[in-house]
């Protein structure tokens, strides 16, 4: 009998969140970039950079119904450099991304993973002298939302599988609108 009203309650919960598992939404958030890499050679020096920057990103999405849906957006992850001797070395890493989202409904919270790819450009500036590069790589993530009607406050770590790059994340906090 426990195990009954449990399970009877925990539909109970979920009932409202399966009322919404369709639709179209947009949002956006803020929050910070983690980069970790090496710049090895350029002009006889090698920079290290590990550091944090505030980044931002735009996102779309289409929930296909109770655990698929796909979401799309832009990304700027910040502007990261190092300075060595006489040497400045900058980088502003920004990009697209399109994922499919599997999405777990807990009453007014969502809890969800997402992977797919990330179309990136990475500019790299020494002593003022630019040079652009970029590509196209794995991404994933994960979070939860805490849906309030249609307009929905969300948290999420994202990573980016980047060769060049040790460590390249992004952790934010945003809005989505359900339409």
């Amino acid at each position: 009998m426990k195990s009954f009203c449990f399970c009877f309650l925990l539909a109970l919960l979920t009932l409202p969140a399966m009322a919404e598992t369709q639709g179209l939404y947009l949002g956006g958030a803020v929050g910070q970039s983690f980069v970790k890499t090496e710049v090895s050679d350029i002009q006889d020096v090698d920079f290290k950079l590990d550091e944090n920057d505030f980044a931002f990103k735009f996102m779309a999405g289409v929930r296909m119904g109770a655990i698929l849906g796909f979401e799309g957006g832009y990304k700027h992850l910040g502007n990261v450099r190092d300075k060595v001797a006489d040497y400045t070395f900058e980088s502003r890493t920004s990009g697209y991304d399109l994922c499919a989202v599997g999405n777990f409904y807990l009453g007014i919270v969502d809890l969800f993973a997402k992977a797919g790819a990330f179309w990136w450009d990475q500019e790299n500036k020494l002593n003022g002298v630019e040079e652009t590069e970029g590509g196209t790589n794995f991404m994933w993530g994960i979070g939860a939302t805490l849906r309030l009607g249609t307009l929905g406050v969300r948290a999420e770590w994202e990573r980016f599988e980047i060769e060049a790059f040790d460590r390249l994340s992004l952790l934010s906090v945003g809005l989505i609108y359900g339409l």
